[in-house]
């Protein structure tokens, strides 16, 4: 059986799954999910007060400039941004956080298919404009 290679409309899907991730989980971030929750998170990595509420500003802020980014000016280096990103992000919450790994919902689990999505993104650049 020859494997069809993806068309792009099927880049633009995954393009347009990513954006709307970043972007509602920076929406999210900045109000819907109560902020006293994000704070405590915060807080137990060691970032508290004015810090805290600059890392949660900035950081919901930079999620959704990257979903935008992502729809309105792919490229590969913002295909390396997010997946050093999403890195780091899994770092922190693996060393601080690490019972968000057997999390039933599996919160960090799901960025091992976004980051496959990331790379099918930087590996196949002039198919998916």
């Amino acid at each position: 059986m020859r494997i069809k290679p993806m068309q792009t409309a099927e880049f633009r899907l995954i393009r347009y799954s990513l954006a709307g991730v970043w972007i509602i989980t920076g929406v999210m971030s900045l109000g819907i999910y109560p902020q006293q929750d994000s704070l405590a998170l915060l807080a137990r990595i060691g970032i508290l007060g004015t810090p805290a509420l600059a890392a949660l500003y900035l950081g919901s802020t930079a999620d959704i400039a990257l979903g935008l980014l992502t729809l309105f000016a792919p490229s590969k280096t913002l295909w390396t941004v997010q997946a050093l990103l999403i890195f780091i992000y899994s770092l922190v919450i693996s060393i601080w956080l690490p019972e968000f790994w057997l999390h039933p919902f599996g919160p960090i689990l799901k960025n091992i298919p976004i980051l496959v999505l990331l790379w099918l993104l930087y590996k196949n650049e002039g198919i998916q404009q």
